[in-house]
């Protein structure tokens, strides 16, 4: 299917060929599961563990211009056939680069979740479970990003008209820069339509061969609730910990080996505390396979 489909967009594309760069890439992502519920009820599965398949699209700017243009497509792929699709909408853009920076309509991830929210979600399976944000993907979207010295920035608004607002749904912003050798974030979402607010930071640093990921993030709502995460690497090994107030604890311990230039293989377990009282041990298997 991979092989088709990869020969469907190389078809679609050939005209443009001479004017863009066009660039295929994708995962096939596996795993097998061992999960408890809330009620401490163990089940197994294998099953697909997030494939996609995408195009990056990229043409320079003309001669005498300093405006390029920049696209992407990217979908999931139901490798198990589980759904009524096949094929599911990941991404969808399309933008203008200039010296101003760069701006994009279409469905868009989100900057503060990218940037900020996720930093220390490293794994494959698990983790990311004590993190606050508003939201992965969006349609509707319009987003713009630049890098003013030292600094980036990316931003995100939502206009979809699905909740009846007047104008602007949500925003956000992240902006991030490196500080004594550490990559440091910060940034802000505001869900307008319900009113609800969220902002924190991350940052990602090297100290010899261990490299550690941590985030910290907060949720404004009726009643504000944090949640903090951090992860380490030591070559094969990643052990990470997270805090979800009012919800619980996660303590996530995972291995990584790459086999091929595009081959991975990975185990990881999760033990969850939670504040309801319950206690579930999580264990999955997989492998991924990237080009």
């Amino acid at each position: 299917m991979l092989k088709y489909t990869s020969a469907i967009l190389a078809l679609l594309f050939t005209t443009a060929a001479t004017a863009a760069e066009i660039t295929p890439y994708g995962t096939i992502n596996y795993k097998w599961s061992h999960d408890e519920n809330t009620s401490g009820v163990a089940s197994d599965k294998l099953g697909d563990n997030g494939s996609k398949i995408g195009i990056n699209i990229i043409e320079e700017s003309l001669e005498g211009s300093s405006i390029g243009a920049y696209a992407k497509l990217e979908v999931g792929v139901d490798t198990d056939d589980a759904a009524s699709n096949t094929f599911d909408s990941r991404l969808a853009y399309v933008g203008l680069s200039s010296d101003m920076g760069n701006v994009s309509v279409g469905r868009q991830s989100h900057p503060y979740t990218d940037n900020v929210a996720t930093t220390a979600s490293v794994f494959e399976v698990y983790g990311g479970s004590a993190s606050h944000s508003y939201g992965t993907r969006s349609s509707n979207s319009l987003a713009y990003s630049n890098t003013i010295g030292s600094i980036s920035i990316d931003a995100l608004t939502i206009v979809d008209g699905a909740s009846g607002q007047d104008g602007i749904d949500a925003y956000e912003w992240s902006a991030s820069t490196e500080i004594l050798g550490s990559t440091v974030s910060g940034g802000f979402a505001d869900d307008v339509a319900n009113d609800i607010s969220y902002y924190g930071v991350g940052a990602t640093t090297d100290v010899g061969p261990l490299s550690v990921a941590s985030s910290y993030t907060i949720k404004d709502a009726a009643t504000d609730l944090s949640a903090y995460e951090v992860a380490a690497t030591y070559k094969l090994l990643t052990v990470g910990y997270g805090d979800l107030e009012g919800t619980g604890n996660y303590t996530t311990v995972g291995v990584s080996k790459t086999l091929t230039k595009g081959l991975t293989v990975f185990a990881e377990t999760q033990q969850a505390d939670l504040d309801t009282g319950v206690d579930t041990t999580s264990w999955s298997i997989g492998s991924k396979f990237s080009f």
